[in-house]
């Protein structure tokens, strides 16, 4: 087995399990990304620090923020997915709201039932999403990573077909 088939195999075995324990997986990327936050706000102030020795006037405000927010997402990943879920979801429920007046004021009789279905499912969805708070934000965000991967994996697995 060639190793883009095997990481194919391990993509879609990742996918297929983040399906699974979604919470797990949503939590995990959560933390992940803090953890690149904090290695970049770090990289960051190295570079700003060097620099300023050379005299050039840089501010330090960008990193530091970084940094500090890389060690709150670490420390507190439910606190990020709640707010993730206050976002998403006030954006669904402002997505239907909008759409629905919308709708209503632009002079159609009778608009499809299929667009209204689908504006008053975006306004239930964001209500649900923000009740549920960081354990629906985390959900969906292993939901997501899984069918990610498991796309990624057929694609790495497609490519492998390809070239031989």
């Amino acid at each position: 087995m060639s190793s883009t088939r095997f990481f194919a195999v391990v993509s879609i075995l990742l996918g297929a399990t983040a399906i699974i324990l979604p919470y797990f997986f949503g939590t995990f990327a959560v933390m992940v990304l803090g953890g690149v936050m904090l290695a970049s706000g770090i990289v960051a102030l190295l570079y700003v620090y060097n620099v300023r020795k050379h005299g050039l006037p840089v501010s330090v405000f960008g990193p530091w923020a970084q940094v500090i927010a890389g060690v709150v997402i670490l420390v507190w990943p439910e606190l990020t997915l709640w707010l993730l879920a206050i976002l998403l979801g006030g954006g669904l429920i402002l997505s239907g709201i909008t759409g629905l007046t919308a709708m209503r004021d632009s002079q159609v009789v009778n608009p499809p039932l299929y667009l209204k279905i689908g504006l008053w499912t975006s306004i239930a969805l964001g209500v649900l999403l923000i009740v549920m708070g960081s354990f629906g934000s985390a959900v969906l965000l292993g939901l997501v990573l899984g069918i990610a991967l498991i796309n990624a994996g057929l694609q790495q697995w497609r490519e492998a077909d390809l070239r031989y």
